[in-house]
């Protein structure tokens, strides 16, 4: 289970994630996910450091967020990523694709 909350900073949407990206939490960050870029945000970071695990279909929906971001010109950046979650990013080769920084205010700023 995954619980999201969503704010606007600077022109950014900000989602913080908590719990387990499982099968439905999976679910419920692509809904939160794809409602914001289907109102045409496409700047966004991801707070991901009370995430705890993450499923396939977790790393999918990154992905297919990532790529329609970028594809409007945003990008879709993790903050805080717990070591567990890094590691399975590392090994499938997601460290290429995504920007990952220490805090919420450095992953905005690199927006600018």
């Amino acid at each position: 289970m995954i619980n999201v909350t969503e704010r606007d900073e600077k022109g950014v949407a900000i989602f913080a994630l908590e719990g387990r990206v499982d099968t439905q939490g999976a679910v419920d960050m692509d809904l939160a996910l794809q409602a914001a870029v289907a109102s045409g945000k496409s700047r966004m970071v991801l707070d991901m450091s009370r995430v705890t695990y993450i499923s396939s279909a977790g790393l999918r929906t990154l992905a297919d967020v990532l790529t329609r971001n970028t594809n409007e010109g945003g990008d879709l950046k993790l903050v805080s990523v717990n070591p567990r979650v890094a590691r399975v990013l590392e090994i499938i080769g997601f460290m290429n694709f995504f920007s990952i920084y220490e805090s919420v205010p450095a992953a905005i700023a690199d927006f600018a």
